[in-house]
């Protein structure tokens, strides 16, 4: 119960940074940091799938109301909800087990843990932005929005991160 609550002041923290700071700040075109994946990233890891899918398509419908997505952020968020173990097994080298619990992400290495959210964040990324782009006119911008995108999220989310496998996991 107690570590429920955390995780549900982490989303509101994390969908108020998102819906009213990030997405209002125009630094440039093809720099537009989005951190809420954050979300999925950290819930927990011995959740099973159907559940981790089932809160991520939540988080998709209450994006999609709030930015007006139609649609955009749940069909981006849902191949992070499927694909999390797969990304966890790839930067671990192991497998994760039914009986792994929370504190896999908090024994993990910190470059380990670079690699899953980096990971996580530039499959989100290429999602996002080519589905919102719908076009390959504009590669290179892509490209460069793709890169320089998840680059400042990875900045920006990694106190957060730190912050949370520090305090709240352990």
């Amino acid at each position: 119960m107690f570590k429920s609550i955390l995780y549900f002041w982490l989303t509101l923290a994390l969908l108020f940074l998102q819906i009213f700071i990030l997405d209002e700040i125009s630094i440039a075109l093809w720099l537009r940091p989005m951190i809420f994946p954050l979300i999925i990233l950290l819930l927990p890891i011995e959740w099973r799938t159907i559940w981790v899918i089932l809160a991520t398509l939540l988080l998709g419908i209450v994006m999609d109301t709030a930015l007006g997505g139609a649609g955009l952020y749940t069909s981006t968020l849902l191949p992070l909800a499927v694909l999390r173990r797969w990304i966890l097994f790839l930067t671990t080298r192991r497998s994760v087990e039914a009986g792994d619990q929370t504190s896999l992400l908090s024994r993990m290495p910190m470059r380990q843990v670079i690699l899953y959210v980096g990971a996580m964040f530039l499959l989100y990324n290429t999602m996002f932005f080519m589905l919102e782009s719908l076009s390959m006119i504009g590669a290179m911008q892509l490209i460069a929005t793709i890169i320089c995108s998840t680059a400042l999220s990875i900045v920006l989310a990694w106190p957060i991160v730190r912050l949370f496998l520090k305090r709240i996991v352990r």
